[in-house]
């Protein structure tokens, strides 16, 4: 019993001393009336916000990121300073998988913050929008990500809203870590 008591003591210390070297990864979801998702993400960046921009902004490499990006791309666009990008992600939740299509037309400020609207008539998605901001914090960068989406398909009812809300935090947490580790192998 004691040789148990301390190979667990063991294995939790290594789980905890593998992730305190890791800065947290703060999301929230939400889920709204008329279906609509509300969700944000905020994480510390190991590299300037220029490199996180180019990570980010890597339309044609997206499924990099998150192993549910199945495909990503640069569509044509017809507005000058517009970058249209589609994504395919895959996912399942519980036994209900599904293939998404995402469409959006993405803009970029003078300060390198990134602002996208999905395209309803070219996505499985109603509405939506997103918001990536980057602040310089010495040789790190804040990273915000907002972003508001409303499904067009449908989702069973015993799939329900925790279930994905649940996915969306797991996900985005994944993209974030994936994000510093991608960073991390370009610095060196």
């Amino acid at each position: 019993m004691r040789g148990f008591i301390c190979a667990l003591w063991l294995l939790i210390s290594a789980a905890h001393a593998g992730t305190a070297a890791e800065q947290p990864v703060i999301v929230d979801v939400q889920r709204e009336a008329g279906n609509v998702y509300r969700f944000s993400m905020q994480f510390v960046a190991n590299a300037a916000p220029e490199s996180v921009f180019a990570v980010i902004t890597n339309y044609n490499q997206l499924t990099e990121l998150n192993p549910l990006i199945k495909s990503s791309r640069l569509l044509p666009s017809n507005s000058p300073g517009v970058d249209r990008v589609e994504l395919i992600t895959e996912g399942c939740l519980l036994f209900f998988c599904k293939k998404i299509r995402r469409v959006e037309d993405a803009r970029v400020d003078d300060d390198l913050n990134i602002t996208t609207v999905i395209v309803p008539s070219m996505s499985d998605f109603k509405s939506g929008d997103t918001r990536w901001t980057f602040k310089s914090d010495g040789d790190k960068t804040i990273v915000n990500y907002i972003a508001s989406m409303q499904p067009d398909f449908w989702l069973p009812p015993f799939v329900g809203p925790y279930a994905l809300k649940r996915q969306i935090r797991s996900q985005l947490q994944y993209t974030a870590r994936k994000i510093n580790s991608i960073l991390a192998s370009n610095a060196s």
